[in-house]
């Protein structure tokens, strides 16, 4: 099935069915994988979905900790690669940005930075072992699957996905709330994360009314977007100013740039998130609760 629910029957079963499927995702891409890369997303991206899953029955799920911390624990090996080959591609899209209103020197510094980073992008995949990474990860993720028929959950009908929606949503409310008040890179990541989650949730119960919701899933697609732009950013700023840049020519100017495009960026978010999250949780869930029962 795909990731969404299709009928308003049988909740639990369709949880099951839906984190069986993603699990099975990343165990044919492990199987078959040609394109280490490739395989890697897709295990990531899996990843994500089934803890959102998980974030959507958490209150009516007692194993949700465990289960969830397993599956975080997966994807979390690849991440310090992957992080360093985003840099890479977070610095080119700022130097394109930039364009013609850089120096010579100023291009021939960052130049430098880039190279540095390529280096160590490559140096810590060849670290990696990527062979072991993912044999490691085929029999974590077998292991998970093994446990998913066993999954009990201490409801049933709607109200096993409806009360983690509206938890989650007002997350996500809370955390905008906290980039409103102090617009740190840490809160505008938490943003990020709990506002990600939503969007999965939504999309996970999509079908109940598409013609409203299609949009919607749209929207928080780009708000997303737009925050994980602000991470890359945040990450390689963490970087620059590790010591480790070519020059305080380059290192200057990057850190300029990245610091005005994480306040465009932050200013985009609140603006579309101040409409995304303008309902409140309660009111949230009860019209939820109506689009459920459009599934039949």
């Amino acid at each position: 099935m795909a990731y969404a629910f299709i009928h308003s029957d049988n909740v639990a079963d369709q949880v099951r069915a839906v984190a069986d499927e993603q699990i099975d995702k990343v165990l044919r891409s492990i199987v078959g994988s040609a394109d280490f890369d490739e395989t890697v997303h897709t295990l990531r991206k899996a990843s994500k979905k089934l803890r959102a899953l998980l974030r959507l029955v958490r209150p009516h799920f007692a194993a949700f900790r465990d289960e969830n911390d397993a599956i975080k624990a997966i994807a979390e090996r690849f991440s310090t690669a992957r992080d360093a080959a985003v840099m890479v591609t977070t610095l080119d899209t700022i130097i394109e940005r930039a364009g013609d209103g850089m120096e010579a020197d100023e291009t021939a510094s960052c130049a430098e930075i880039r190279e540095k980073l390529r280096a160590r992008a490559g140096h810590l995949r060849q670290q990696m072992g990527e062979e072991v990474l993912l044999a490691s990860a085929r029999e974590d993720f077998e292991a998970l699957k093994a446990r998913v028929g066993g999954w009990h959950f201490e409801s049933k009908g709607e109200a096993l996905v409806l009360a983690g929606l509206e938890r989650t949503y007002r997350k996500s409310r809370k955390c905008m709330d906290d980039v409103f008040t102090d617009p740190t890179a840490l809160r505008l990541h938490d943003w990020r994360k709990a506002a990600k989650a939503h969007w999965y949730h939504v999309r996970l119960l999509q079908r109940g009314a598409p013609a409203v919701l299609d949009g919607l899933v749209m929207r928080l697609e780009e708000l997303g977007g737009l925050l994980g732009d602000h991470h890359n950013l945040a990450v390689l700023e963490d970087w620059l100013r590790s010591g480790t840049a070519a020059t305080d020519l380059s290192q200057d100017l990057l850190l300029r740039l990245i610091g005005e495009r994480q306040a465009e960026l932050a200013g985009s978010a609140f603006a579309l998130g101040r409409q995304l999250f303008v309902e409140r949780p309660g009111a949230l869930a009860r019209r939820f609760e109506r689009y459920w029962r459009l599934l039949d």
